[in-house]
């Protein structure tokens, strides 16, 4: 059983002996395997990166104790405790506020830490005991890292300033205890990116450049690219958003004239989290455009200073909320590529009972929401390690939480951009916090058996545009216009014969299939590279003024017709998009239902065995023996239908109250029953 942070300090003579004990016998490799030198080398452009191919990195990481932590953290709940405590002759022995580490560095790299955990001997609580609890990382460090080592071989090493500047998302997580250490990183690794990012995006712009020029069909066009400085390539954007429980709101909105709490916080405006209908996550943020390192440190330093923080047991300035700063990267060559993001997260600190029961009302309710939205995370977590050991789709229950949907890029099984995500999990050196530890060791070691994200375009569906590329948009644009060029061209034609009938006249026959006028240039509307998620990003308005603006003006083509038919256009393929996504929901749940009845019912496999060995099921309709070679002929040449036919059965039968075997069993000899009418002759 495990001890209070109180009864462990009482019994800390005892613990370090045990403890000394254990790390004679350990072999320890507290050293990285590169030299940080070379690091940096290769940061400068001095050598070609390390490329780990991991989409998740873990990292571990504890802090050293501060002067006089101990005295100020746990004294007083040792003085109360010590009255009681067995053993308390030997505590006169050692100062009773002495450092005890609970955490040990095994191996920096792959990363591997031991927490101790204190316990009480059972069944007569005859004195402590020491476990020792082992957890694998990608990296660990020890309290004696600095944060520019952490950040040379976490971010640059993992190339996520030049993923993000690539189109890609590089996320960093820090997560961990209150008073941990994690807003220490995060700001540390916060101001280092802001000043690197533009270097860096001065070597890729040099790059990209260098290929545009061997590639330039003339001269005037090395010309034209010359004009241009690498540093012009990008446009850069942030956004700095502060999550309470459910509540965001935007840390770079101004506070002056704003009303304040109990505390002094200023009071903000809520901003709404939810997707929108291309299943993106923008928020209504202030998004501050920079164009240096100097303009970011000062949006950064802004930002922090506007963070809701309070004093706690645990911390005397306690960070009580989720802040995310969000950096888009556009790529001024490549319009309509999507925007890079580089995500970072300082996570709030999550709190026991034991340190949070002495605060007052408002900040339990904020160490009630930071957990559950921690939890929630967790689960996510559980779910998407899940998916690396089952074939079966599993549901990671990103929409849960605000802080998830946030983190959606992380989660969604279905995005197509290539990311990478740093989670760096922060522990108390303290031996009193070693439970804690655990469970913060516990929450970020799953991370490392993540799988990759799905790769590469989606396959093509032409009823599902989040699937189509340009050509593939350009033709769908063009059959609308032209359905809508042939209904006007309808409705004119009604007209005309009306007025003929009035006069006593015959029109002249139409010609149905003739050439019609689109009412707007579709390969101007839809530029090389644009897509159908470029569109579907678009408001109405949005969409009917690009459209105004390659209109082909004359004649019947009014800027009524224009906008009406590109309200059209647009309302269906937002139909199309919505319809996609519930059809695609639709088809998870019921594989998931269809892999349940396999692993109960044994599906197609026991139908045959038991129709070969002529088993009688009662309530159920007659099998009929067919071959292996019939059936898997059958299923081949019916594709999807196969499998859709079984599941609607089944679906009826438990509406009806139907055995879920019996429907299965009368589906499948229906089918076979059609196949073998039809292949009789």
């Amino acid at each position: 059983m495990a001890s209070s942070a109180a009864l462990t300090t009482t019994h800390l003579p005892r613990l370090r002996a045990g403890l000394e004990e254990w790390r004679k016998k350990q072999s320890l490799h507290a050293e990285f395997a590169t030299p940080l030198s070379e690091i940096t080398n290769r940061a400068n452009g001095g050598g070609q990166r390390k490329q780990q191919g991991k989409d998740v990195v873990v990292a571990f990481r504890t802090r050293p104790p501060l002067e006089n932590e101990a005295e100020t953290k746990f004294a007083a709940a040792e003085t109360q405790d010590a009255k009681t405590a067995e053993g308390a002759e030997e505590q006169a022995d050692t100062p009773q506020s002495a450092f005890c580490a609970g955490i040990t560095v095994k191996s920096a790299e792959p990363g591997e830490f031991v927490a101790h955990v204190p316990g009480m001997k059972a069944p007569q609580w005859s004195g402590p005991t020491l476990a020792h609890k082992t957890f694998v990382s990608d990296l660990a460090f020890g309290p004696d890292v600095d944060n520019e080592e952490v950040y040379q071989r976490a971010v640059i090493t993992d190339d996520l300033l030049t993923l993000a500047l690539s189109g890609g998302i590089a996320c960093i997580l820090a997560y961990g205890q209150t008073g941990a250490g994690k807003t220490y990183t995060m700001e540390a690794l916060e101001h280092r990116i802001a000043r690197d990012l533009f270097s860096v995006a001065k070597t890729i712009g040099r790059q990209m450049r260098e290929s545009e020029k061997r590639g330039a069909a003339s001269e005037a066009d090395q010309v034209a690219s010359d004009t241009n400085s690498e540093e012009e390539i990008f446009e850069f954007s942030a956004t700095f958003l502060e999550l309470l429980g459910k509540r965001a709101v935007d840390l770079l909105e101004p506070a002056d004239g704003l009303p304040v709490d109990a505390q002094g916080n200023p009071i903000r405006k809520e901003v709404p989290i939810q997707e929108d209908k291309s299943g993106d996550v923008r928020p209504r943020l202030i998004s501050t455009v920079f164009r240096s390192s100097e303009e970011l440190e000062g949006l950064i330093t802004a930002a922090l200073a506007h963070r809701r923080t309070s004093a706690t047991a645990r911390n005397a300035a306690s960070s009580r909320s989720h802040a995310i700063l969000t950096v888009r990267i556009k790529n001024k060559l490549l319009p309509y590529a999507e925007e890079g993001q580089l995500i970072l997260a300082d996570l709030a600190g999550s709190e026991r009972y034991e340190d949070s029961k002495a605060h007052d009302k408002q900040r339990m309710d904020e160490s009630r929401e930071n957990n559950k939205s921690l939890m929630n995370l967790k689960e996510c977590v559980r779910a998407k390690a899940r998916m690396a050991n089952e074939d079966g789709f599993v549901h990671i229950p990103w929409r849960m939480s605000k802080l998830t949907v946030l983190l959606k890029p992380i989660f969604d099984p279905e995005s197509r951009q290539a990311s990478r995500t740093l989670i760096i999990a922060h522990v108390s050196p303290h031996i009193q916090d070693s439970t804690h530890s655990v469970n913060t060791l516990s929450y970020a070691a799953p991370f490392k058996t993540s799988p990759p994200k799905p790769r590469g375009p989606a396959p093509y569906d032409p009823t599902d545009p989040r699937t189509w590329n340009t050509e593939q948009t350009r033709e769908w644009l063009t059959a609308e216009f032209t359905k809508r060029a042939r209904a006007r061209e309808a409705a004119a034609r009604k007209v005309a014969e009306k007025s003929a009938a009035r006069r006593g006249k015959t029109p002249p026959p139409a010609e149905l299939d003739g050439p019609v006028r689109l009412a707007v240039d579709v390969e101007r509307l839809c530029q090389e590279g644009m897509t159908a998620l470029h569109f579907g990003r678009m408001y109405t308005t949005e969409f009917v003024q690009r459209c105004m603006e390659v209109a082909n003006m004359g004649g019947e083509v009014t800027p009524d017709v224009v906008r009406n038919a590109a309200a059209i256009v647009f309302g269906m393929m937002t139909y199309l998009t919505m319809t996609a996504k519930t059809r695609t929901r639709n088809d998870i749940i019921k594989s998931r239902k269809r892999l349940a009845l396999d692993e109960v019912y044994g599906g197609i496999s026991r139908a045959r065995k038991i129709a070969k060995a002529n088993l009688a099921i009662p309530a159920s309709p007659v099998l009929q023996i067919y071959t292996d070679d019939e059936i898997a002929q059958v299923a081949e040449s019916m594709g999807s239908r196969w499998a859709e036919t079984i599941n609607e059965a089944v679906a009826k039968g438990e509406t009806r109250w139907v055995d879920a075997w019996d429907a299965e069993v009368a589906a499948i000899n229906g089918m076979m029953e059609s196949w073998r009418a039809a292949n009789k002759g």
